[in-house]
């Protein structure tokens, strides 16, 4: 027999419905447990994931089980369990693990633990989430890249010239030496 608290209501769906398009829309999330950490906190946490262009929200796992139906975050259907947060991103796969780890970093006295994490449709560690929020920025990589691609040319340029100065001081050293006859 049902409850009075399994009934839908229309509150109910729409948190589903809403819910459903954030995981349609998110490129990644991170799941964590935020037990322990105070209302302000909370606010500052939310603040600082505004601030990062990240999603933040506490969800009720019987509503999110439901809503990641059909998504690329059905494979955390397990893990909707206790009190869970999700940060997710539209944008950049990386964020959310780089935003937890600055908010760990800046000095908040207990931050989110990390449950585990889904990057374009793979379910990922907390080990996988942290490596993720230790990469440089796509920026940075891209000009090692970039480097990387550059070193030959420059050492090409650079064992070019050093043979033309040895020719150009051989033919010098000709050149005196014939004078000098």
């Amino acid at each position: 027999m049902r409850g009075v608290a399994d009934v839908p209501n229309a509150e109910k769906i729409q948190k589903v419905e809403e819910l459903n398009g954030v995981f349609l829309r998110a490129k990644s999330a991170v799941l964590a447990d935020y037990q322990g950490i105070d209302a302000p906190e909370l606010t500052r946490l939310r603040s600082h994931m505004r601030s990062r262009s990240v999603d933040f929200r506490v969800i009720k796992n019987t509503l999110a089980r439901q809503a990641s139906k059909d998504t690329a975050f059905e494979l955390l259907d397990k893990e909707f369990k206790g009190p869970v947060s999700l940060v997710v991103s539209f944008e950049d796969a990386v964020a959310p693990a780089k935003a937890l780890a600055d908010f760990a970093k800046s000095g908040a006295p207990k931050s989110p633990k990390v449950i585990c994490g889904v990057v374009e449709g793979k379910m990922i560690t907390p080990a996988e989430v942290k490596a993720l929020a230790d990469l440089p920025s796509k920026e940075v990589l891209i000009a090692q890249l970039l480097a990387v691609f550059n070193g030959p040319a420059t050492n090409f340029v650079g064992v070019f010239s050093s043979l033309l100065r040895k020719l150009v001081g051989t033919l010098d050293a000709v050149r005196e030496k014939k004078a000098s006859e």
